[in-house]
């Protein structure tokens, strides 16, 4: 008696080139800028227009003060600027292009808040019993330093920012240079009053470059199209 011998299982037809429906959901999730953007919740704006734009006035600020356009006297006003529109502004700005998906725009905003932020609590805080313990030369070289580390980080960043747009590795090599004279002109003084002032009207102009690239990224978006020029 003969017996008949049933054909082996075969595996299941693999999907199709669009998938099943959760398949193809599962692609679209980890495609996505955000993994899931505008799907299981909206997507975010990228902070970087916040970024440059609370730079442009922190930085304007301090560059006019360097340049002597206002009354040394005055100087005062740039602490709340810096803790405040410096450091919430520009750390928000960071906080926000991380939930973006961006690395670059994210380390950008938050080191540079952080920037803003000890230097309001220096000029707050530290400064008055820094130069006491160590008088004015000791306390210039030891801020002088600090601004010469920022600049060396600024040039780093600078580097990255070549394949994000050239207008803005432009305004980042600047805004490095800027924290260099800065820096040399602090561990310089007395003497060092020139640097400080050139590091102020660099500043200016690198406030001004910031504010425009960040006013051109809200206006190109709101308007759907470029009209500002920016590349």
């Amino acid at each position: 008696m003969s017996t008949v011998t049933a054909p082996p299982p075969t595996a299941a037809a693999p999907p199709g080139p669009s998938g099943t429906a959760t398949l193809r959901l599962a692609q679209q999730v980890l495609s996505s800028p955000e993994r899931g953007a505008g799907i299981f919740f909206p997507a975010a704006a990228q902070g970087t227009a916040l970024i440059l734009g609370s730079l442009g006035v922190a930085l304007g600020l301090l560059s006019a003060a360097n340049a002597e356009l206002f009354d040394p006297a005055a100087t005062g006003i740039i602490v709340p600027v810096a803790l405040s529109v410096g450091a919430i502004g520009i750390g928000t700005g960071g906080l926000w292009n991380f939930r973006a998906g961006s690395l670059f725009a994210g380390t950008l905003g938050l080191m540079y808040g952080t920037l803003w932020l000890s230097l309001g609590l220096l000029l707050l805080i530290s400064a008055p019993g820094l130069t006491s313990a160590a008088g004015p030369a000791g306390f210039g070289d030891a801020f002088g330093s600090y601004l010469v580390i920022w600049s060396l980080v600024s040039f780093g960043l600078g580097l990255a920012s070549w394949w994000v747009s050239r207008a803005v590795f432009g305004a980042q090599v600047l805004l490095a240079v800027v924290l260099l004279v800065l820096g040399l002109g602090n561990m310089a003084a007395p003497g060092g009053s020139g640097l400080i002032h050139l590091g102020g009207v660099l500043g200016l102009l690198d406030a001004a470059a910031v504010l425009y690239i960040s006013m051109a990224l809200i206006v190109n978006d709101t308007a759907g199209r470029d009209v500002l020029p920016l590349r």
